[in-house]
């Protein structure tokens, strides 16, 4: 199947059967008024949360991709905070770090549901996210992937990562910025979490929710002090930090580890040295991968993974 007919086919699938598919819309929130948090630089500027929003707790996204049909792109006008040790993705941030520099707890970065690497119950991944792609972004610009070979955050079916859970949501980015970012998601949804209802939800703009009577508090689910009431953050969390000398982040005068040890390695599990304690991406060695351009349009990108996704797990025996 050519990308112009497979386009048409995801099309008329997220237009068609958008009542059988569960997302309900794309949310953002905002969790950190900057003029009351009292973080140096950060005056003027918002933190909001992005968030997918479903109908049912087994509702799973596959993966949140863009390619040349389909890009995935936010931006605000202003640009976007970018901490110094921050990272693109939220699994990557180190909670530790926090307690010294609050700021990081106000980085820009995409991800499934982690908010920091303590928040790591399953395997989200990448492809095709190299650093060129958040080269904008982490110049404090606008995001877009919208090349020909596409890229993708993603991860297996029934990882706990990617399900919506009893509050039917998942968290998908992190944004700070001066005006409310705006932006297209293209999301790979598992309905109800069964590979069979596969929904591709192309172009999701985002929207923004009413904030009603905010509560100040910890909003930083890793903080100690995490408040689950505080919908407006106030700069008052604190931390633990990384115990294990083996770490990236390890913290010598940490006394609480808070599980926020990074460990680098190969996070791929098609990787022939795939490390299944790695939480911080490294390098990866693969065999040929040509066996894996399943559309046969000479290219192993984005639409190859939805497709495998599509039959991940399914028994090839008799």
């Amino acid at each position: 199947m050519n990308m112009n007919r497979l386009h048409l086919l995801v099309l008329f699938i997220s237009l068609s059967a958008s009542g059988f598919a569960q997302l309900s819309g794309i949310v953002g929130e905002i969790i950190a008024d900057h003029d009351t948090t009292g973080i140096e630089g950060l005056a003027g500027w918002k933190t909001y949360r992005i968030y997918a929003e479903f109908s049912d707790p087994l509702d799973e996204i596959s993966a949140i991709y863009g390619d040349a049909d389909s890009p995935w792109q936010v931006d605000a006008v202003g640009g976007f905070y970018q901490a110094e040790l921050g990272g693109n993705f939220g699994w990557s941030i180190n909670a530790g770090i926090v307690a010294f520099l609050p700021e990081v707890a106000f980085d820009s970065w995409f991800t499934l549901n982690a908010s920091n690497s303590g928040e790591v119950n399953g395997l989200a991944n990448t492809i095709g996210l190299n650093e060129s792609i958040f080269a904008s972004f982490n110049a404090g610009g606008g995001f877009e992937i919208s090349t020909s070979i596409g890229g993708s955050i993603f991860t297996l079916a029934g990882d706990p990562m990617g399900q919506a859970g009893d509050d039917l949501r998942v968290l998908i980015a992190q944004l700070t910025a001066q005006e409310p970012p705006t932006g297209l998601f293209n999301l790979q949804v598992f309905a109800e979490g069964l590979q069979s209802q596969s929904y591709n939800h192309v172009g999701i703009p985002i929207a923004y929710a009413s904030s009603g009577d905010d509560v100040s508090g910890c909003t930083y689910p890793a903080g100690l002090n995490y408040d689950a009431d505080a919908t407006l953050d106030d700069g008052s969390c604190a931390f633990g930090g990384c115990t294990d000398a083996a770490a990236l982040n390890y913290d010598s005068q940490a006394t609480i580890s808070d599980d926020s040890c990074l460990h680098l390695g190969c996070m791929d599990p098609f990787g022939i040295d795939y490390d299944a304690t790695a939480n911080v991406p490294g390098m990866c060695m693969y065999s040929a991968a040509c066996a894996s351009d399943f559309d046969s349009d000479g290219l192993v990108d984005v639409t190859d993974l939805l497709l495998f996704f599509e039959t991940y797990g399914y028994s090839c025996g008799e």
